[in-house]
């Protein structure tokens, strides 16, 4: 790998993880949820250095060029993403069904009581 490159994508991959740090110091970003983004940040900033790593992962896995191994972790990475996100939203989902049932009941009493306070009144 050209040194020049390999300097760019060490440096960028070190940018991209302040930045995940920085959104979950921030409490933009929940820990629980970024903990994929910052162990990818951390595989970008290892390959980024040591990119025998890639080479040796490609023979191992018996792929020709690295740069398929590239897409396959890449597409494994997005697989993951998009299961852990389709869990969260399966649960919020779940919690605001409860939360509008419980919603719909409490509003039920409400308006019994106020209708049982108005005969008292008459």
């Amino acid at each position: 790998m050209n040194y020049q490159l390999q300097i760019i994508l060490t440096l960028v991959s070190i940018g991209f993880f302040i930045f995940i740090y920085k959104m979950i110091t921030n409490y933009k970003m929940d820990l629980r949820h970024s903990l994929v983004w910052v162990l990818s940040s951390l595989v970008f900033i290892l390959m980024s250095i040591f990119p025998g790593i890639l080479t040796s992962i490609s023979r191992l896995l018996h792929i020709e060029e690295p740069v398929n191994t590239i897409f396959l972790l890449v597409i494994f990475f997005l697989l993951v993403v998009t299961f852990t996100l389709t869990l969260t939203i399966s649960k919020r989902s779940s919690s605001i069904k409860d939360l509008v049932q419980e919603v719909a009941i409490l509003k039920l009493k409400v308006e019994e009581l106020s209708k049982e306070q108005g005969k008292d009144k008459n």
